[in-house]
């Protein structure tokens, strides 16, 4: 029978075996010396074995903030951070605010009072017997304060205060966490932005051209006709007008005007190089280059002649500034088309500078009303016009 009893009192004994101490607390204080009615912070710190044999499990109720007493001190609030883990040990954190109310302490150590820590040591044998050890108590040594000095006179060292608490800690790695899952989202969100973009551009290329399809935008359209109207004037001014630069200034002011009428213009594809290498030019047409990344020949060209601007004219639909701007069109197409058919001859040249700063006129009035937003604006108030036609009937 005695046998019986020792061998089963001996993995009991063997589970409450540590190497260390079961546990091990001490204080740190905000500031070395204080005076009366100054609030300050006192940090108590603990360290209890937690293993899968034993668990130091201490009495924490009585540390907390609205229980724990510390005369002469007053006990103005406190916090409990998280505990912390570690492979043999818990370590938990109470942070006290405290202040002396006393009126006799100047010039004196006043220490924080000796505190008792409860604690009993729970042991573990086999898979689901828990044995409880007998109640035991650590008693944590007084901390003093020197009241308006810089340390109390049984300082041993300097007191290295500092502002990281468990708290501070948690609080820390909740915001971290947040924001390492607020750049994945980000990341991840980017990252089908950019598939989305790459998806799209692929299959401009792969997607085959359909009837009434447009290989060019209007702006890019009228940006085109901008540099060939500037590079005819930088020629003109360098040598002269000539039948060839009258032709080019007339295609460019051709587009512009289908673009003052309403029309849509032509869109081709350009012929291919010659054998020399260079652009084969048409007649009537200009030559420019859309699409990304490698850009696309397009031959432009405008309908509109002297007889399509007569007509609109002479609907009546236009108000009086874009009826000044559709007859200084109409002259300005006579003259290139005059200086295009005409007999081989003197140039008027005079006449021609007159038609070459009408062309850039309505080229700049044709982008700004290609705008979006005035696209959107004309739109608007087509259909608000359709409307009110609609409602008269």
């Amino acid at each position: 029978m005695a046998f019986a009893v020792c061998v089963a009192i001996a993995p009991i004994a063997r589970a409450q075996d540590v190497q260390t101490d079961p546990l091990q607390c001490w204080w740190r204080t905000s500031v070395g010396a204080i005076r009366v009615g100054e609030p300050f912070a006192v940090v108590l710190t603990c360290a209890v074995v937690e293993t899968e044999a034993a668990t130091v499990v201490v009495d924490q109720p009585r540390l907390e903030p609205s229980v724990v007493q510390f005369a002469p001190f007053e006990v103005l609030g406190g916090s409990h951070g998280a505990d912390l883990r570690t492979d043999q040990r818990r370590f938990f954190q109470y942070e006290y605010r405290l202040r002396l109310i006393s009126e006799n302490q100047f010039g004196k150590d006043v220490a924080l009072p000796e505190t008792k820590l409860n604690y009993h040591v729970q042991s573990r044998v086999g898979q689901k017997t828990s044995l409880q050890g007998r109640d035991q108590a650590y008693i944590l040594p007084p901390q003093s304060m020197r009241v308006m000095s810089l340390v109390p006179s049984d300082a041993a060292d300097i007191r290295d205060t500092s502002a990281e608490t468990f708290s501070d800690i948690d609080a820390r790695a909740f915001r971290a966490n947040l924001y390492t899952i607020v750049g994945g989202v980000m990341f991840v969100l980017a990252g089908l932005l950019a598939l989305l973009a790459l998806v799209r551009v692929l299959g401009r290329f792969r997607k085959p051209a359909t009837v009434g399809e447009r290989p060019i935008t209007d702006a890019t359209v009228l940006r085109g006709v901008g540099r060939e109207l500037a590079a005819v004037r930088k020629e003109r001014d360098a040598g002269g007008w000539t039948p060839g630069l009258a032709d080019r200034a007339l295609a460019a002011l051709r587009i512009a005007a289908t673009y003052a009428i309403g029309r849509r213009v032509g869109h081709l594809p350009a012929n291919k190089l010659g054998a020399d290498g260079l652009d084969m030019p048409e007649a009537g047409r200009l030559i420019l280059k859309a699409g990304w990344p490698r850009g696309k020949r397009i031959a432009v060209s405008g309908a509109a002649t002297t007889q399509t601007v007569t007509h609109e004219l002479a609907r009546g639909t236009s108000n009086a500034r874009r009826t000044v701007l559709l007859e200084s069109l109409v002259r300005a197409l006579n003259t290139f088309t005059t200086a295009h058919f005409g007999r081989e001859g003197a140039l008027d040249e005079t006449a021609l500078d007159e038609a070459l700063d009408t062309a850039t006129q309505v080229l700049r009035r044709m982008k700004l009303e290609q705008n979006w937003v005035m696209k959107r604006l004309a739109a608007r108030r087509a259909g608000t016009e359709l409307d009110n036609r609609a409602w008269s009937r």
